[in-house]
């Protein structure tokens, strides 16, 4: 009696409160759907495990030696990119591809994964849009297609967001612990401490200066400590250049990227210079981030006229040639 008064109060309440109860149960499995097509693997993207060497299959570039068995490798037919020579964008000079061979060597007898690399960053390079797509899918690389070896050779990378991509990331952020992510970093550890901890990267893309506005010595003096605990890791540290001019018409920062990275000899990442052939250079209405590239179809018109295009399609130029010159000269 008991249980059937139960039921009988149970089935009066619903039919008295359908019109909250169904509409407030459709409504949570749309946002469960949502959230299984944004992340489908439901895991946290700043933290992904970290693979074997060996879990990939290396893809072979064929590479030949002068008479002084110095390496030479194969030059991309596509030599420039909307008129601007590639290599004033990707810039990997053989003095400093030798020097940061040294560098990656190091961080092999470091227990550092050859196939790993990792990003600091604000919100610029913010998951879904620098790189995501390359781990994801789809993608069509259209004449680019050289680049797949490296979209496969660091495979895991590209979707992983780490531990020192943040929005509003400074310069001096970078090595305050106060900005690391608890659940993952130990006490007083700073956020670039923890990512090279947590992923053991080869290879670091910074991309800084747009919240740096105001403070050129500052920022060049965080700057160079980043470069600095890079290097001492073994992890080598690939220096990008921003489109916007948040901090004035001077380009102040850019200009204090390009000096470090020849200070210290390591990759540049010159992206600044093929922004200024983008509407808008490449920016939004805010005038600090990308305009987008959802297609990621690099056969479109439009791909070479987007921010995030060629953003990543840049990024994804010097991870090949570090890949290919520095990391494939043994």
């Amino acid at each position: 009696m008991i249980s059937l008064a139960l039921r009988v109060t149970l089935r009066a309440w619903l039919v008295m409160n359908r019109k909250i109860i169904f509409p407030l149960l459709l409504m949570l499995t749309v946002l469960a759907l949502f959230v299984l097509l944004v992340n489908p693997g439901g895991q946290d993207q700043r933290f992904k495990p970290i693979r074997s060497p060996t879990s990939a299959v290396r893809a072979v570039i064929p590479v030949t030696r002068n008479p002084n068995n110095t390496q030479v490798v194969e030059t991309d037919s596509l030599s420039s990119l909307n008129g601007i020579p590639i290599e004033q964008i990707v810039q990997l000079p053989p003095a400093v591809a030798q020097e940061m061979h040294t560098v990656y060597l190091r961080g092999q007898a470091l227990g550092n994964d050859p196939r790993a690399f990792s990003k600091v960053g604000d919100s610029t390079i913010e998951n879904p849009h620098f790189l995501a797509r390359f781990d994801e899918k789809p993608y069509n690389l259209g004449s680019y297609t050289r680049l797949q070896g490296a979209i496969e050779y660091f495979a895991g990378s590209f979707a992983r967001q780490g531990m020192a991509v943040q929005r509003g990331l400074h310069s001096w952020t970078v090595f305050d612990p106060m900005w690391a992510d608890p659940i993952y970093c130990e006490p007083n550890e700073s956020v670039i401490a923890c990512e090279f901890r947590v992923h053991r990267p080869s290879i670091v893309l910074v991309r800084l200066g747009s919240n740096d506005s105001g403070i050129p010595e500052a920022f060049e003096k965080n700057l160079r400590q980043l470069v600095e605990y890079s290097l001492a890791k073994g992890v080598i540290p690939v220096l990008g250049t921003k489109a916007d001019r948040f901090e004035g018409p001077g380009n102040t920062n850019n200009q204090i990227i390009r000096r470090v990275a020849a200070d210290y000899q390591v990759p540049l990442w010159d992206y600044d210079r093929v922004a200024q052939t983008l509407p808008n250079n490449g920016l939004r209405d805010d005038g600090i981030h990308m305009t987008y590239f959802y297609e990621h179809d690099y056969t479109l018109p439009n791909a070479l006229q987007t921010g995030h295009g060629v953003h990543n399609l840049t990024a994804l130029m010097m991870l090949d040639r570090i890949w290919r010159e520095v990391m494939q000269g043994d």
